[in-house]
């Protein structure tokens, strides 16, 4: 079975508008950005500011010792398509192959040691979904000193399109694949 998630970064400094349907988010998220730490605090954005994402997103604590993300919210939509809710849970805890979860959890562990806008695609195989593909933008957090948290939103694409499909102006850099 291939898995194939894609994941990818961008600086922090990307127009919103090379971000396509993600544009409106990054924007948000980008005001609320704090100058000294280069990145917006996690009480900044609420949920007038995710909008139309609101069934579509996530939000993850980083836990450290050892490096995890725990889910602190996951939307009722992710819910549907993943037919599971890891709210509460932490990265891959109820996936049917946990293990391959620890490239996801590399790529946050460098968006924590050099933050960066991510950007992530795959199909939700490790669910027994594998109907459904998914773009998921991850934004970085802070509760004052580093990363303490990711807001991720989610958009449903075809199995056939990738990150060039939908965000094809936006600077991508490949941060690892998976594959099962």
């Amino acid at each position: 079975m291939q898995v194939g998630w894609q994941f990818h970064r961008c600086p922090l400094e990307t127009e919103p508008a090379r971000f396509g349907p993600f544009a409106g988010l990054v924007e948000a998220w980008g005001e609320r950005r704090d100058p000294a730490l280069g990145l917006p605090s996690r009480d900044s954005l609420d949920m007038e500011h995710v909008g139309e994402w609101i069934g579509r997103i996530f939000i993850a604590r980083i836990e450290r010792d050892p490096f995890d993300l725990r889910f602190t919210l996951w939307g009722t939509e992710l819910v549907e398509w993943w037919r599971v809710d890891y709210t509460g849970r932490t990265l891959g805890e109820l996936s049917t192959a946990p293990a391959l979860w620890e490239v996801e959890r590399r790529y946050f562990e460098s968006m924590d040691q050099e933050p960066f806008i991510g950007v992530s695609c795959g199909v939700l195989t490790q669910h027994s979904r594998s109907h459904i593909k998914v773009i998921g933008l991850d934004l970085p957090l802070s509760e004052g000193d580093g990363l303490s948290h990711v807001l991720c939103a989610h958009l449903q694409i075809g199995l056939r399109e990738s990150i060039a499909d939908r965000l094809p102006d936006c600077p991508v850099s490949p941060v690892g694949e998976a594959s099962e």
